[in-house]
């Protein structure tokens, strides 16, 4: 009976195991679209904010943040900071560089 046990155990345990997602890391491509239209809504308003981007684009969000990271990690944007004398975060705006 010990034997039989062992045997669901593992059979039970190795179902668990291939319903589990992977450790691997996944790297997020982005469409070139969106980072054509960032880019030439960039060019045609100067410096904007994430939720500027978002909103006037209609991209979703995560696609928003994923494109501005991968154009400043290449060199095509650039972010700075802009205090406005408030509470709260200051405003991050990104422009071409």
């Amino acid at each position: 009976m010990a034997a039989t046990r062992s045997t669901q155990q593992t059979r039970h345990g190795a179902q668990k195991g291939k319903n589990r997602p992977s450790s691997t890391t996944v790297q997020t491509t982005v469409p070139s679209n969106s980072k054509e239209n960032i880019i030439d809504l960039l060019r045609e308003k100067g410096a904007l904010t994430r939720g500027d981007i978002t909103t006037k684009t209609g991209i979703p969000r995560t696609t928003v943040y994923d494109t501005l990271m991968n154009l400043l990690i290449s060199g095509v944007i650039e972010k700075y900071v802009e205090k406005n004398g408030r509470r709260g975060r200051p405003s991050v705006y990104y422009q071409l560089v």
